[in-house]
């Protein structure tokens, strides 16, 4: 078996953060299908709240999920090109 392949994943993302305009925390939740190994869309939108000076990345977590043919991708947009 090769271990250099990619595979498509379903991401379940929370975001804790704090800004100050509210000391108490917002939590923000993002599902989306990224390729692992590399997570690109992942790392990306972890770089980007990071840079912003008016947010504070207080803590993050995240599940993958294997796409199978019998997950549904129901509600996911997706492109065919």
């Amino acid at each position: 078996m090769r271990k250099d392949l990619t595979d498509a994943v379903i991401i379940d993302l929370e975001f804790r953060l704090e800004t100050s305009y509210n000391p108490y925390g917002h939590f923000v939740n993002f599902r989306f299908i990224d390729v692992v190994p590399n997570k690109t869309k992942l790392l990306r939108m972890i770089y980007d709240i990071q840079k912003n000076p008016e947010v504070d990345l207080i803590d993050y977590n995240y599940t993958e999920t294997p796409i199978t043919s019998k997950t549904s991708l129901k509600y996911f947009e997706i492109t065919r090109h």
